[in-house]
């Protein structure tokens, strides 16, 4: 029975899905985990916002002998918004002839299903990691919009972003004769820096948006290139037109949703950054907030005896068992999270097409 013991023990069961699947993100990490990385808590509600500063101010010199100068704190604005954490909660059936064999099968046997069992487990978690990255993306937009399948509902979450922090090109960027794809980067890599306090640095940019700007018939004359001449600029030029320390991030990574399946067509590939949109930031930590975003990873509740269930930081595994007379068994693999912009003006998503 140790095959079966293993896999109804929670922790151990939890340890063979999630461990894995965690090494493979810490070697592969999404670029929206290095935006916004896990960070623990310990309750299921979290405030949003705490405080609001509109001017953190420098310090101020004391003249010898004279009394200590006093701070006016106006300019800074007190208030919570408290959310629950969002279920990202998903169950595989256990057939009856599989649970037969992890019962009944014999070591051997039950040591193969329990092994398919994992990797069945494992697939959820990844389904897990990604349903993750995508709130981390939507909220990079400004707003989060979880859908509830079964109840037909919606929860939209709105993000604080500054006046003009989604903007949308004056000319598309796909006329390469009228757009100007550099000087719009100017202005919002400004426009990041003059709200934030911190120099607007880094462009998420997919490789299609990448090739509109490589091919604009005004980039040219920025190099004093004269026409007919030969040109083939690359990024790394283009960035050299821009403020000092500027980074260009190509973001291509992406999903397939369930009525795709395994197709391979690029028509058939969902971007988390979807073509034709782009995410100006600042450095991903800057002086005084961190991390300019966060992704909060709250606890799971899981059945820890016949009547009994406890909280356990998630994500979470385990083998639920429902029904009377008729059985139901389920592998459940489940997290709570929630996405948070410390720094909301660290944040532009424009629009280009």
């Amino acid at each position: 029975m140790a095959v079966i013991d293993d896999i109804m023990d929670q922790a151990t069961l939890t340890d063979a899905i999630v461990g894995p699947v965690e090494t493979e993100m810490e070697t592969m990490p999404f670029i929206g985990e290095q935006i916004a990385p896990m960070t623990e808590t310990d309750s299921q509600y979290v405030s949003m916002t705490v405080e609001d500063y509109y001017a953190t101010g420098i310090g101020q010199f004391r003249a010898p002998e004279a009394s200590i100068p006093l701070m006016d704190i106006t300019g800074r604005e007190e208030r919570e918004e408290v959310i629950e954490l969002a279920y990202l909660d998903e169950a595989h059936r256990i057939s009856p002839r599989r649970w037969e064999i992890l019962t009944q099968g014999g070591e051997k046997l039950a040591g193969r299903e329990a092994r398919r069992l994992i990797e069945i487990g494992q697939i959820l978690e990844r389904r897990n990691e990604r349903l993750t990255e995508w709130m981390r993306w939507q909220s990079f937009s400004g707003q989060i919009t979880i859908e509830y399948q079964l109840r037909d509902t919606a929860l939209v979450i709105d993000y604080p972003f500054a006046a003009g922090h989604k903007p949308t090109a004056a000319v598309p960027w796909t006329d390469l004769v009228n757009a100007d794809p550099v000087n719009d980067l100017k202005v919002w890599l400004k426009q990041v820096s003059t709200d934030s306090g911190s120099p607007g640095r880094r462009v998420h940019i997919s490789d299609d948006d990448i090739e509109l700007i490589l091919t604009n018939q005004k980039l040219p004359a920025y190099f004093n290139v004269e026409p007919g001449q030969p040109f083939m600029p690359t990024l790394e030029d283009v960035g050299k037109l821009l403020p000092p320390g500027t980074v260009f991030v190509p973001t291509n990574h992406g999903y397939r949703t369930e009525d795709k399946g395994a197709s391979k067509r690029p028509q058939d590939h969902n971007r988390y950054l979807p073509i034709g949109k782009v995410l100006v930031t600042t450095d991903y930590s800057i002086q005084g907030y961190g991390v300019i975003a966060e992704t909060l990873n709250g606890p799971v509740e899981i059945k820890s005896g016949p009547n009994d269930t406890v909280f356990l930081p998630g994500p979470q595994s385990e083998i639920i068992l429902k029904g009377e007379g008729v059985y139901t068994r389920l592998l459940r693999q489940a997290s709570r999270r929630i996405v948070r912009l410390k720094v909301p003006e660290a944040f532009l998503y424009a629009t280009v097409r």
